[in-house]
């Protein structure tokens, strides 16, 4: 028999198809919310699994600790892998603009969140076919196991994605995953209240099939930072070699949304399952900090610049919250710095724009921090950041408000303004202070989609 923290972690990567964040997050929502398995299924398998003859039994005990009754039954099918993964590749290539995935792409590397090389959409699909067992898909409303993954010993994960399909049938997921490609962060945050949810009534099934009070332990949570940080490289190698913003892409929904909720419920009881539906988190940060998202505290939304020398097609733009400042600083300066600089995090927005031959990106971003002091602190960590996402970087102005020359991908030019900070990016030519105070005033340029 497995300890809690084994089946827990068994289980997190149960559905990636449902979480799975980048900068944009545009791949995993259209997987999450387009998938259509039906055509795949396997049908004369199913009945002879074990697994499904304990749905009801499961679906009436997370019924009885959430408060949330069952409307119907739950559809089920089984499906192999081998059928998962054709159907992810021709999913993406049906739903998915190459220029789409490659907008994403671009973003990333420009942030220095992930290797020049990186390859979106195959680490997208070699991703989600070595973690899925099980999953519930919200548009077909169907739980599918895979073949060659019975759960007929471990009720664990079936318990999480059996929450899902509970809570799909009173606050329709589909709609809530149905995401806002403008706003990431606040895409990531109902990401983390969909499988933060389902994590902590599996916990709670657990204990409540073992006889014990269905409200899991501060032990239990605690257990959860253990379990982050094991090895887990011999059942997901594609997983270990990821680079760490996506690893932790697909681990915040889990451990985040889980003490989320926690939180939450301790809070506000069983209010507390309509309530992270009907009133929704807005970002990261109040995932992070639950006393934010009770006292609703939003953040910010910083005005980007007019730049002079910007190309004129928009590649990508969005919001990052802390979750993504976390994921800059852990990665460059290492996860003490981030774990004490990102909460002052008030709010940033950035925009990807090119040439018309959609190549020579260049990366346009603002942040607000709650202090001059730590706004000034991120300044000095940002410099050790493009310092270390380029090869090449040769400043040639350096000092407590500027921070300008040229680097890999063009020049560049960062701006401390009391609690505001702006870098620009892949600039062709030499961006100035002047150039830019002159152009603020100025009419906007229009932006053409890519």
């Amino acid at each position: 028999m497995k300890g809690f923290a084994d089946n827990w972690r068994d289980s997190r990567f149960s559905n990636p198809l449902h979480s799975f964040p980048y900068m944009r997050r545009r791949i995993a929502v259209l997987l999450a919310l387009t998938l259509g398995l039906s055509l795949l299924v396997a049908g004369r398998k199913r009945d002879k699994d074990p697994v499904f003859g304990q749905i009801h039994a499961i679906v009436d005990s997370l019924a009885n600790i959430s408060g949330m009754t069952a409307e119907h039954p739950v559809p089920y099918d089984m499906i192999s892998k081998r059928q998962l993964r054709r159907f992810l590749n021709k999913r993406i290539k049906k739903t998915l603009r190459p220029e789409d995935i490659r907008a994403d792409e671009i973003a990333l590397k420009m942030f220095g969140l992930v290797p020049q090389n990186f390859d979106l959409k195959k680490s997208t699909v070699d991703l989600l076919t070595e973690q899925a067992a099980a999953f519930y898909d919200y548009d077909e409303k169907k739980l599918f196991l895979l073949q060659g993954a019975s759960l007929s010993e471990e009720t664990t994960t079936l318990a999480h994605e059996l929450a899902h399909a509970l809570a799909d049938q009173h606050y329709d997921l589909e709609k809530y995953m149905d995401e806002d490609p403008s706003d990431d962060d606040e895409n990531l945050a109902h990401t983390a209240v969909v499988e933060g949810q389902a994590s902590w009534l599996m916990l709670a099934y657990d204990l409540a099939a073992a006889g014990q009070n269905p409200v899991p332990t501060p032990d239990m949570l605690k257990s959860l930072e253990q379990s982050e940080g094991d090895d887990s490289g011999a059942d997901f190698p594609v997983l270990k070699s990821s680079p760490l913003y996506i690893q932790q892409s697909l681990l915040f929904p889990y451990t985040e949304g889980t003490r989320f909720f926690d939180a939450v419920y301790r809070k506000l009881g069983k209010r507390a399952f309509a309530d992270v539906f009907v009133h929704a988190p807005v970002s990261s940060s109040q995932i992070l900090h639950p006393e934010r998202y009770l006292a609703h505290e939003k953040p910010l939304v910083p005005k980007l610049p007019d730049v002079p020398a910007g190309g004129d097609r928009e590649v990508s733009e969005g919001s990052m919250g802390e979750f993504d400042h976390r994921m800059l600083l852990w990665q460059y300066l290492g996860i003490d710095l981030a774990n004490r600089l990102a909460p002052h995090l008030r709010g940033a927005q950035f925009r990807v724009t090119a040439d018309d031959s959609g190549k020579h990106p260049v990366l346009e971003y603002v942040c607000l921090w709650d202090s001059e002091k730590n706004a000034a602190a991120y300044f000095d960590a940002y410099k050790k950041i493009l310092k270390g996402k380029w090869k090449h970087c040769r400043p040639m102005t350096d000092s407590d408000t500027v921070f300008a020359g040229d680097g890999d991908t063009g020049y560049f030019l960062s701006h401390l303004t009391g609690e505001r900070m702006l870098s620009i990016e892949g600039m062709a030519e030499p961006v100035t202070l002047a150039s830019l105070r002159v152009r603020s005033t100025g009419r906007k340029r229009a932006l053409h989609r890519a």
